[in-house]
């Protein structure tokens, strides 16, 4: 008499459990295959994976490399050292994949940079002469073009917004020479792509197995919808990889396709992040906004009248947080346009208002120099120069070195006073900054600096 009710209670969390087992795989998305020996259920991307692989190409970049301190021949048959750079042909290969029917590509910046041939292999292995349609190096997005004579399959875009810490993406590429090659993970995080990088957009992060030849691959969802584009890997050895959010690269996408180039705005700072001691000194409660720790000559930041030591605190009304979301606000800013900035000086708040100038080469250079070598720098004090003993206050001091970086690889330290690079002196930021955009990419670059009271070489490695 009592079996009936436990009887149908199992029944009916059978049927509950049948049911909401049923939901899940509805819901999961990719297709799932048992594994009795594990018992467990694992995803099957197979069918996803093949319907994007024909939008997969694999672009191989001819252009010039510069290898410094080659050794020659002296004309008697022995060696002697080189005499400067020698440029020599060099064959990079990366990763694109088809927007359109009519033969448009998508990739990064550094797969078709330098390029003096650009060639494009198909999964069928034909290959395609390509042409830059329009390239941004800030974004690390390009758009190159072939005319095809197939018919071409174009991916689906999704939407990287919606992306969770948690789901699966698969990044499609052609990694250290293996072809049309595939990789599972699932997203880890968003952010920066590692602990070395001092720019300001976020990168997806995934347990991927991304490596060099990835870059500018498709990473895909469960459905086959292109969510990123693999970008970095935080190294060898390692199951972290980076790709840009989809979004981001359709909007630059967009403008890259209808103008060629991307119209950003440029102020001309060099900024930092505030400590709580910093904080304290320029007179604020709380750990917020943008420290000034240099305004480069010329920049529209000189010209309305930002000095070093100001703090940016609001961008036409916006909050600024910190130094990153400076930086995203004026990168994010089409040139000509009128903010006023709120900043603090000297104990008081002030408005500027400012018109953002253009993102130009030569200033794209030293702001990616800031964001390369990983180091913060100010123009060394009296009071410091005597404390460290030094006679005479010329100089840059090291406030800070980002452990990993090219910088801190060469032997830069905190502390340290750099008074000459490649045997130029440096009396400020920007000088610095200039000497090491003007070396060649993978050049030794050459810094001499103070450090307890004597003279000390380092070098930075200027990255390729």
């Amino acid at each position: 008499m009592k079996r009936k009710p436990v009887l149908l209670t199992a029944v009916l969390a059978a049927a509950i459990t049948l049911g909401a087992f049923a939901f899940f795989q509805k819901d999961s998305g990719p297709r799932r295959t048992y594994d009795a020996g594990a018992k467990v259920m694992l995803p099957d991307f197979s069918g996803v994976i093949q319907k994007v692989m024909p939008s997969l190409v694999k672009i191989e970049n001819e252009g010039l490399a510069a290898h410094p301190d080659f050794i020659i021949s002296d004309g008697q048959g022995g060696p002697q050292p080189g005499k400067g750079d020698i440029e020599i042909a060099e064959t990079k290969e990366g990763t694109g994949f088809f927007v359109n029917r009519s033969g448009l590509i998508l990739t990064n910046y550094h797969v078709i940079e330098g390029a003096q041939v650009l060639r494009v292999f198909t999964r069928d292995k034909h290959r395609y002469d390509a042409t830059v349609v329009g390239a941004d190096p800030l974004s690390d997005i390009a758009v190159i073009k072939i005319k095809p004579d197939f018919n071409v399959i174009p991916v689906r875009m999704g939407d990287s917004s919606k992306l969770k810490v948690g789901q699966w993406v698969i990044a499609l590429g052609n990694p250290l020479g293996l072809n049309f090659f595939s990789s599972a993970g699932i997203v880890s995080g968003f952010g920066p792509p590692g602990p070395h990088y001092i720019g300001f957009f976020d990168f997806i992060q995934a347990d991927l197995n991304i490596q060099p030849g990835n870059s500018g691959g498709p990473m895909i969802d469960y459905q086959g919808r292109v969510v990123g584009i693999s970008n970095a890997y935080l190294g060898p050895g390692t199951m972290i990889g980076f790709g840009i959010p989809i979004n981001r690269a359709k909007e630059v996408m967009a403008q890259l396709v209808k103008y060629g180039k991307i119209s950003r705005g440029y102020l001309g700072l060099l900024g930092q992040d505030l400590t709580e001691g910093l904080a304290r000194r320029l007179g604020l409660r709380e750990v917020r906004g943008a420290l000034v720790s240099d305004v480069l000559d010329g920049s529209p930041a000189q010209k309305y009248g930002i000095k070093p030591r100001d703090v940016v605190l609001e961008w036409s009304g916006d909050e600024i947080k910190d130094n990153r979301s400076l930086q995203e606000k004026i990168y994010s800013s089409p040139a000509g346009k009128r903010v006023d900035l709120l900043v603090l000086r000297d104990g008081r708040k002030i408005h500027l208002p400012v018109i953002l100038g253009e993102l130009e080469a030569h200033s794209l250079a030293t702001e990616r120099v800031a964001m390369q070598c990983g180091i913060t720098l100010e123009p060394i004090s009296e009071p410091i120069a005597e404390r460290l003993g030094i006679a005479k206050a010329v100089g840059l001091l090291v406030l800070k070195v980002v452990p990993g970086c090219p910088a801190f690889e060469g032997g830069l330290r905190f502390g340290d006073v750099v008074q000459k690079i490649e045997g130029v002196p440096v009396k400020s930021v920007s000088d610095f900054y200039r000497e090491y955009s003007r070396a060649r990419p993978g050049r030794n670059i050459l810094v001499q600096v103070i450090r307890d009271g004597r003279p000390f070489y380092v070098t930075i490695q200027q990255e390729g």
